[in-house]
This record gives C-alpha cells, structure tokens and sequence, in this order.
C-alpha cells in the first residue's frame, strides 16, 4: 500500500447525518489507479481521550491534495489540518467490527445515539488510555440488481446449485443502494496496559456501533487480537479486502461524526475557523500596512494564528456591538494603534473619554507628531479648534443648509418656519465673513453694530440685503419675539467656554481637511460627563458633518491620489443628527472613506438606521449581546452560529463575519488581546498637541470679545433702502 498522508480533522459541532452523508458522497469520485483501476483508501479514525477527542482522515498521496477542498466543500466549517506526524499510538489489542449481512441495511436515524456512546465511552477512561475506532473505506460500488447474499462452502465448489436472493433481500438491498456503497473494514482498538482492562474498555463502544444494527443486519465485533491491533496501526497492508458493504448514510452513522450540538474537549465548537486568507503566526510581519488586529482564533485548527483584518475587509465599514466589559473598548485601542503608523489617516470620536485616554497612552512614537486631540473639556490646555463654516463662498449655502438641517435633527419641531428662516440667513451671514464663525450667531442677532459690520461684508441684493434689511425694520419688541425661540437654542455657543472657544477660532491653527492630505490622528474626547451630553452631542455632529463634507470633495481626486481614512465613532447612536449614515455608508467606500460604528445594543438605534446598519455594512463584530439581540444578530452573522452560541460567548471573546476578497466569510470567534502596556503618560502626549495645534483660551475669549464689541457700522446703510410710503 502507498504511504499514506494524514489530516487531523475538526468536523462542525453541529453535523448531523445528512451533513455527514453528502461528505461521504463525494467519495465515489476518487479516481481509479493504476493498471487495476483501484480507487484510493480512505482511513476515517475517532480517537478518544481523557482529555482530548481526535479525529483523523489518512488518504493514499494520489488525492491528498484534492481530497481536504472536496470534502470541506461539502461540509462547510469543515477543517482539516495536515499532520506530519500523527499521534497514533500502538493499541495493545484490537477488535474487527463486522456487519452480519452484507444486504439488509443498517439503521443511520440512530447515528446521533452511535455518536454519543461513542463518545460516552471516554468516561471510564484513566490518564494515559486512548480508545480508537478505525474505519477504512475501500472502492465505491456501482449500483446493480445483483444481490450479493453469503455463499455455502459446497456452493463455491460448485457442489450444489447457487441460493437465489429471497424477496426481503432483495428489498433489503434495493433499500441499500438508496446511498452510494462502499466496502469497508472496520476496527476497534485500545491503548491500555493489559488486554483484560482492553476489554472492559471496548465494550461500550462495540455497544455504541451495535445501535446503528438493523432488525436483520447487525453490527458486531470479533474477538480481540493483537493482529488485528497491528493491523489497526498500518491501516492497510498489501492486500486489500473489505468485511462489509455499506452505503454512505450507514458509514456516517458509525463513523463518530454525527455530533449533533454535543461538545467534547478538542473538538470544533458552534463556530467555523477564521479564513486562511486572515490568519498569521504572532511574529507575522507579512502584514499590510493599515491591517487591524482582531485577536487569537478560537478554533482549535489554527488556535495559535491571530487573525488580521486588511483594508480590503474592513474598508467596507465595520459594526462593533457589545454592551460594556465585553473588550469592545480595548479592541477599538488595538484597531487605532494598529492604523496609526499605517499611510491613511484614522479618526476617532467618542463620548466618554476612556478609549482616548488608553489610545494617547499607547501610540507608537512614530505617530506623535502627527497626532491631534480635540478635548473641550481639558483645563488650562490651548484648545484645538474646527470651524464648520470655512470653506468656499460657493459652497456658503450647502455648508449652511448642512448645520440647520443638523439642529432641526437636535432640537425637533421646537425650530419652526420662522426660526429656520431666522436661522439660515444668520448662518449664511456667518458663513460668507473671511472670518466667520459659528460662534458669530448669536452676536448678528443680537448686536446691531456687529450685525451692520457683517452686512456691509457679506450683503448682496438678492439674498442677505433683503433680510437685513426686513430684520432692521423690526421693532425692538417684535425683534426679540422674533430670534427668542432660536436663541434659546444656539446661546450656549456663546455661554459654555467649552464651545466658545471650541468652535469660535475662524482660522484654527488644525486644519480638518489635513486629514485628508496626509496621514493624521485625529482624536476626539467629548467626555459627556464633564461638557455635558447635550453639547456632547453637537459638538460630535458638527465633527461628523464637516468630515462628510470634506469626504464627498475626496471623489474629485485620481483613485490612486486619496488619502484611505478611518473614521472610528464609539456610542454613534449620539451622533446621527449630524450625519445621514445610510448615504456615508452607500458611499464613503468611493471616497476611500471607511466608518467604524460602535454602541451597545440595538435598541440604541431607530428602526431605520437599525436596518442600515445591518444591511450596509461589510464587517461585523459581535460580543456577548445584551438581552434579547441575540436572535437577530445570530440571523445576520447566518448559518451555523445560533442565538444561544452567542449569549454563550466568554469575556473578550466574540464573533465575527467579514468581507474576504469580495465575499462575506462565515462567522468566526476569536478572542481579543488585551491592552498592551502603556508606552508613556496619555497627559504628555496631550499637552504635546495642544501645544502644536491650539490656541490659547485668553486669547480666544479676547478676540471674540473685541470682534463683537469694537466693529463700527458703515457710514452707507446695508442692505435695501425701505420705498418712501
């Protein structure tokens, strides 16, 4: 017999006999060799520990490289791992499993019970014994009326006539070829120190293999031998011969792989390995640039590979889901630490302050310098500023329209007709100064002096004069009624030195589309518990607008000429007043743009951005959910995973489905490392970027304090002079 090539095979949790069954189909294809068209063997092997279960798979090198891509074709989440050497040790005595009739079948319904004696018989096992059940699959038969019944010796002589197939053979053999058929041998071994405790062991599993018998075709066992263990050890010697027939449904009832949901130490559990495609030893340096760690896999077929995701997988957006203390947190650190020595750029905004504070203490020095940190809430730091309404004065009305569709999305239908109209020109006004800002607002509806100075900057006859000038003509009283209700809303741009001082630089010394030009770490703290939710919530929104804005001017630029960005948003469900995810997420792909939505639960979000969330993103991330999301995130991560493989999953572990060249994976686990040790002080690294792109908050107060108090109106009036009545 030729050498034989083995693979350790870790079969789903969950195959079942029909899964079992089309895997052994694929058997009749093996090729015919040689001058005698003999088809190669096959050699299915269960081993049984204390402390382990083995399954193995041997097949003559002709097919061995065919043979692993056939079989987990058929059985997907199949995987089988090339063994050099496999740990097969010498059974000190052996069984051969017989069948009594080569024509009646068995009964495969009871693979499920076969499998669990099988597996039962591990019990009275002691350190050190192995049990082992051998199956050797030879040739394939081709379906004919012949019905091979047992011949008499004096038959075979030719003594006296041949016995003719009686009618419940012939049914019984019909029945057989319902399955393709193979001749097989069958052996039953085990490793122990004497013969006699070798015997107590194997009978249970001759019991287990005994439930697959039928009411006229039994499964029995020969005596034991030390033959037939060195038999059992070669697998096949010279000669070939087959004890038995049996169809493919049959062979996968003995075979010890009908698992049906039943976890033993060593085997595959609910979820199949991490695409080859993603894993890499732990000192990899094959990685692409820009390439995201998830964690160790799982499986045990590859549990010590890590598992990478390329651009390619996550550059069609990713969904992280989790409620807290699940390792959402620290696997978004690794994520960003990863990114941020990569040629894009990555930006990361959230509202609780903890993932910048782990990232500021973690990045790698080569991205110091380029790395930027807007915080409101730091004190006595220079504060970093971003102005929404720079830009073109052509683009003046679409930025404008962008931050009122924003607050209506804040504040609802307290922002009526009136108030958007108040608004918009107010923007407008704002928007059209060289040097306008948010913060300007407040001051041009309230100060006629700033007001008439701005006018006589930004008025046209067609648009702002008009306004300004039916905005003057208001009494005083009816003025106040007028811009009261939007007031109420805006003051706090001007009132909380947070946003003040945030959004009142005109010129930030941080330029926002930087982000696009060259590769930027740009972090966001809205700590909500030190400048509030609600301002948490703005400040957020105007971020993700402007970044959208400057995203959509990316698809104007070469393919090969844009910048890859990460946006990274923690608890994004507070931000979507600012951005229509649906579009970013349709296009921001094109843009070389891709988001990374992370939140807690999908209750968290509207039905309609629940469903674009789910529909539109490319990878996934899903910790042990919170109560009652397990049915429908095991629905979209698909087949095999089940709600209850979900809720089960440890602490910083999780499952994932991703994009691999094109197409979405099947759900892997993994489990996320955790936080490497901090390579210096996160205050250091803050002070270093508020220092490098920040302005001091004094100086800011004071130039916003003489701009609105020290403009002079025009000598000419602004706007359209009122017809003489």
């Amino acid at each position: 017999m030729s050498e034989l090539v083995w693979f350790r095979a870790f079969p789903p949790r969950d195959t079942g006999l029909a899964e079992m069954t089309a895997l052994l189909r694929t058997l009749v294809g093996r090729p015919h060799q040689g001058l005698r068209r003999i088809q190669p063997v096959i050699a299915l092997e269960l081993w049984l520990g204390v402390n382990e279960v083995r399954w193995l798979v041997a097949t003559e090198l002709g097919i061995a490289r065919t043979l692993p891509g056939e079989l987990t074709a058929q059985l997907p989440g199949l995987a089988l791992l090339p063994v050099d050497l496999p740990d097969r040790p010498a059974p000190v005595t052996a069984r051969e499993v017989r069948l009594s009739s080569l024509v009646f079948p068995l009964r495969p319904e009871n693979a499920h019970a076969v499998t669990a004696g099988l597996l039962g018989a591990r019990e009275q096992l002691r350190a050190g014994e192995q049990l082992v059940i051998q199956w050797v699959v030879g040739p394939s038969h081709r379906a004919t009326d012949h019905v091979p019944v047992t011949r008499t010796p004096l038959e075979l002589l030719g003594l006296t006539p041949p016995r003719q197939p009686d009618s419940d053979e012939r049914q019984g053999w019909k029945h057989k070829l319902t399955e393709p058929i193979f001749g097989i041998r069958g052996r039953i071994g085990a490793v122990t120190d004497d013969r006699r405790r070798a015997a107590e062991l194997l009978r249970p599993v001759v019991s287990a293999l005994a439930l697959a018998g039928g009411p006229r075709g039994r499964v029995y066992a020969t005596p034991q031998s030390s033959q037939v263990a060195t038999r059992l050890s070669k697998v096949m010697g010279r000669l070939r011969s087959w004890s038995g027939i049996v169809n493919a449904a049959e062979l996968a009832a003995l075979s010890g792989w009908c698992r049906a949901g039943q976890d033993v130490p060593g085997g595959a559990g609910p979820f199949p390995p991490p695409p080859a495609q993603l894993l890499h030893p732990a000192d990899s340096r094959s990685l692409s640039a820009g390439s995201r760690p998830l964690g160790r896999s799982t499986h045990p077929a590859t549990v010590d590979l890590n598992v990478w995701l390329p651009r390619s997988s996550y550059g069609v957006h990713t969904h992280v889901i989790g409620p807290p203390g699940r390792g959402k947190s620290t696997l978004l650190c690794h994520w960003i630490a990863a990114e941020a020595t990569g040629r894009g750029s990555v930006i990361v905004i959230e509202p609780k302050g903890d993932l910048v504070r782990d990232v500021l203490a973690r990045l790698p020095y080569a991205a110091h310098k380029r790395t930027v940190v807007i915080d409101p809430g730091a004190d006595g730091l220079p504060v970093v500023g971003f102005n929404p309404l720079v830009g073109s004065h052509i683009d003046a009305e679409r930025r404008v329209d962008s931050i009122l569709s924003l607050l209506r999305n804040l504040f609802g239908t307290a922002i009526g007709p009136r108030s958007a109209d108040v608004l918009w020109h107010a923007l407008l006004m704002a928007a059209r100064l060289e040097d306008g800002a948010l913060t300007d607002v407040p001051p041009l509806l309230t100060n006629p002096a700033f007001r008439r100075w701005a006018a006589s900057r930004t008025s046209e006859p067609l648009t702002l004069g008009p306004w300004v000038s039916w905005f003057d003509g208001l009494s005083d009283d009816l003025r106040a009624q007028v811009i009261a209700p939007v007031l109420n809303k805006i003051r706090v741009w001007t009132a909380r030195p947070a946003i003040r001082r945030l959004l009142g630089q005109p010129q930030p010394v941080f330029d926002l589309s930087q982000v696009f030009q060259q590769p930027t770490v740009l972090l966001v703290n809205l700590n909500a518990g030190v400048i509030g939710p609600e301002t948490a919530r703005l400040i957020g929104a105007l971020l993700l607008q402007q970044i959208w804005q400057l995203a959509q001017g990316q698809t104007a630029l070469p393919t090969a000429q844009r910048l890859p960005v990460s946006v990274i948003v923690d608890e994004f469900q507070y931000f979507t007043s600012g951005l229509d995810f649906a579009d970013a997420l349709a296009r921001g792909r094109g843009a070389n743009v891709s988001y990374t939505l992370c939140h807690q639960h999908l209750a968290q979000l509207s039905p309609h951005l629940q469903a674009t969330v789910l529909a539109n993103i490319g990878a996934r991330v899903v910790f042990r959910p919170a109560t009652g999301d397990s049915r429908l995130l095991a629905q979209v991560l698909g087949a095999p995973i089940k709600p209850d493989d979900l809720d089960q999953l440890g602490a910083y572990h999780a499952a994932a489905r991703v994009l691999v060249d094109g197409a979405p994976s099947q759900p892997f686990e993994f489990a996320a490392p955790p936080l490497p040790d901090a390579l210096q002080e996160p205050g250091t690294l803050h002070q270093a970027s508020a220092q490098r792109f920040g302005a001091e908050a004094a100086a800011i107060d004071a130039a916003l304090l003489a701009r609105w108090q020290d403009q002079a109106p025009p000598d000419a009036p602004i706007g359209l002079r009122r017809r003489p009545s």
